[in-house]
């Protein structure tokens, strides 16, 4: 194992062609000395963890090559596309492939060398890669695709070669699908190459709002740096249209800015001199100077992009399935092949033979298995940062759909910590409201920051003094004015509502019911967590009589009062003692426990929080009611892993059965296996289109009364 003083390695890799190439890398890796290591096939890079002591770049890339593939450092900046299916050699080849077919329908008329010379092109082109990987695997006693669909296309070309100058001319040949094979693979090959990409482009377009250059003032200097080279204290000047590179305060000029890169909503602020502005912000409006709080790979934004890629790096327990069945895959194809042929030529036909063979070894398709988890985690990962959740790792994934109980923290979370009036007396004049507010801004305490909103008029309190343990006393205005509990004016308050009383001179005392603030949307949210079929619990450390009101008004029957932030861990543990599968909802500080002993923790974190977030989703901004979005995007996101996996699973089982009894012949199933892993990238693709589902339509859903789902 790796010692506390581990580094972190990040890999591009090159030449993998199948979910066996990233699983031979991966142990070939996993063998070095104080190493561990996971490859993303998806993502065409390796997560290396290693001990410097023991290891150094170097060996650690001629591991990968050992291993037959090639490999280098990941850069700071993102990459193009890593195709290596340039476009010319397929266009030559489906010309050459097309010409041999019409020769096999009678369409054309040419000789066996004319056809064997226009086939041995084609391998030269589009086959050669296929070809030198199966040789590499060979040499590592291994196989993969390659393997598969080399053995196809070379044993009908060498087939036919050898009827070719034998004059063999009562068995066919089998030119056209030497050639066809591998151009059909190809093409395959080349659109899965640009559909990768775009799976790829919405994390791209995260880095890429830190590309470019900008002005900066250092030393009294003005000149343009590279966004990547930005450093904390200097002066950015930022123009109408362009991206804030790096988090800054402002210093001169006023604008307005979208923040729907970093909140994943569309929301655009003014912002004048002492405003903080986050990486990836837009600037709307004017020029401005900001002095820069961090360094552009420090900032906001780039912490979020680590994370999901960090994320994307990881693996959950479906693609390690998968990757165990891609190492015996292999073996079984070449031996289901082995037994086709073997069983046709018992009935006396070579050609039936060659057919059913080929047509095995060319339909099976290991990339379709190895990119079911790996592509749909990666695109709604990427989707999912674009709309501010952060999902930590994939096995989050499988963890939604088991959950049945929510936590929910009160303070923070439910509410925004901040108390509001509900009722006023009628004996409230505006003069008295004038004057109550007038003393209670004296104070910070959250009930006379809510008294304070009571009147908008300025005015200076004579004299403020403290009640002990009780209120404020004061003079404005000639009048003296007392605010404390009802308690000291020997009054009695019902134990199920937070009182507070006011009295002006010896007027009789006047009472305020005050109501904790809920965040906007919590109601609904409450609803939405209802209708997607778990128990909602809400977990405060307040009065059980305060706890019942608030979950009144939230709707939430099911409340654990009196409970200390050290105990809510406590809490969940024995809930999860009884059965139950539960995710805690918290705001990411004092909840760090709670959130990590749940089986799923949402944290809600602030800008300044993201880096401190110990749970399995973080979302952005503290809006509560992404909460709902992140459970549908998880349950979502599996629903499609398992699209995926039935497709894979279900495509092989059919189409190696039905080119074992020579249904298929070797160029439809060519064409087949180019296009199984693409319906799998295409289904995850779907994910980049999804959108938060409306706490608002989810809640309307619900039957407000009795918290039963009602029908659309």
């Amino acid at each position: 194992m790796p010692n506390s003083s581990a580094k972190q390695l990040d890999l591009e890799l090159y030449g993998m062609t199948c979910a066996s190439c990233a699983s031979r890398i991966e142990r070939k890796l996993n063998k070095l000395p104080g190493a561990s290591a996971t490859v993303n096939y998806a993502l065409e890079e390796a997560s290396v963890t290693y001990d410097p002591d023991a290891l150094d770049l170097k060996r650690i890339i001629e591991a990968v090559r050992q291993a037959g593939y090639d490999a280098m450092a990941k850069s700071d900046q993102p990459t193009n596309t890593k195709s290596t299916h340039p476009l010319w050699p397929l266009v030559v080849s489906m010309v050459l492939s097309a010409v041999l077919l019409g020769g096999d329908l009678d369409v054309l008329h040419f000789s066996h060398l004319v056809g064997m010379f226009a086939a041995l092109v084609v391998i030269g082109l589009v086959g050669r890669g296929f070809l030198l990987t199966a040789i590499q695997d060979l040499r590592q006693l291994t196989g993969g695709m390659d393997t598969l669909v080399s053995i196809g296309f070379v044993t009908a070309f060498v087939f036919s070669s050898v009827v070719t100058f034998t004059g063999a001319t009562h068995e066919p040949v089998f030119f056209d699908a030497a050639a066809i094979v591998p151009t059909v693979i190809y093409l395959g090959r080349w659109i899965e190459d640009r559909a990768k990409t775009l799976a790829r482009s919405d994390l791209s377009g995260l880095q890429a709002t830190m590309l470019g250059e900008v002005t900066v003032v250092r030393d009294g200097v003005e000149c343009q740096v590279h966004a990547s080279d930005i450093l904390r204290d200097d002066i950015l000047t930022i123009r109408p249209g362009q991206m804030v590179p790096a988090d800054m305060v402002v210093i001169n000029g006023a604008s307005t800015i979208d923040t729907s890169i970093v909140t994943g909503e569309v929301d655009r602020s003014p912002v004048g001199p002492g405003d903080t502005v986050l990486a990836g912000s837009l600037n709307e409006g004017h020029l401005i100077e900001g002095r820069a709080l961090s360094s552009a790979r420090r900032s906001f934004l780039s912490q979020i992009t680590e994370q999901v890629a960090q994320a994307q790096a990881r693996k959950a327990n479906l693609e390690r399935l998968s990757d165990r069945i891609a190492r015996i895959f292999v073996p079984v194809v070449i031996a289901i092949a082995t037994i086709a042929f073997l069983a046709w030529l018992s009935q006396g036909s070579v050609a039936n033979a060659l057919i059913a063979g080929i047509a095995v070894l060319v339909v099976a398709c290991p990339c379709s298995l190895g990119l079911a988890t790996p592509i749909a985690f990666l695109v709604a990962t990427s989707r999912a940062a674009r709309s501010g959740i952060l999902i930590q790792s994939p096995t989050v994934l499988e963890q939604v759909p088991k959950i049945d109980t929510v936590f929910l923290d009160k303070t923070g979370t439910l509410t925004d910590a901040t108390l509001s009036l509900e009722a006023l007396p009628a004996a409230l004049t505006d003069d008295r409201r004038a004057w109550i507010a007038a003393v209670a801004r004296s104070s910070t305490h959250p009930v006379s920051r809510a008294l304070s909103t009571l009147s908008s008029t300025k005015m200076t309190p004579e004299t403020v003094k403290e009640i002990a343990g009780s209120g404020l006393i004061g003079t404005v205005d000639g009048h003296t004015v007392t605010i404390a509990a009802p308690s000291y004016f020997d009054m009695t308050s019902p134990e199920d509502v937070r009182v507070i009383a006011c009295r002006i001179d010896d007027s009789p005392p006047m009472t305020f019911v005050l109501i904790e603030t809920l965040r906007p949307g919590a109601v609904e949210v409450v609803l939405a967590l209802g209708a997607s079929g778990v128990k909602v619990v809400m977990l405060t450390g307040d009065r059980e009589e305060n706890a019942k009101a608030l979950g009144e008004r939230l709707g939430i029957d099911s409340i654990r009062s009196n409970v200390r932030p050290a105990d809510k861990a406590a809490a969940i543990r024995d809930a999860q003692a009884h059965g139950e599968r539960v995710a805690m909802v918290g705001d990411g500080i004092n909840d760090a426990a709670a959130l990590a002993q749940a089986d799923l923790g949402i944290a809600l974190a602030g800008g300044t929080d993201i880096a401190k977030a110990s749970a399995d989703i973080t979302i952005l901004g503290d809006d509560i009611q992404k909460v709902p979005a992140a459970i549908a995007l998880a349950r979502t996101t599996l629903r499609n892993i398992y699209e995926n996996f039935a497709w894979a699973i279900g495509y092989n089982i059919v189409a190696i059965g039905l080119a074992a009894f020579g249904i298929l012949n070797p160029m439809l199933g060519a064409a087949l296996m180019a296009s199984s892993s693409l319906i799998v990238v295409t289904n995850a693709l779907r994910l980049r289109r999804w959108q938060p589902p409306s706490v608002a339509r989810l809640a309307a859903h619900v039957d407000p009364v009795s918290r039963v789902p009602i029908s659309p």
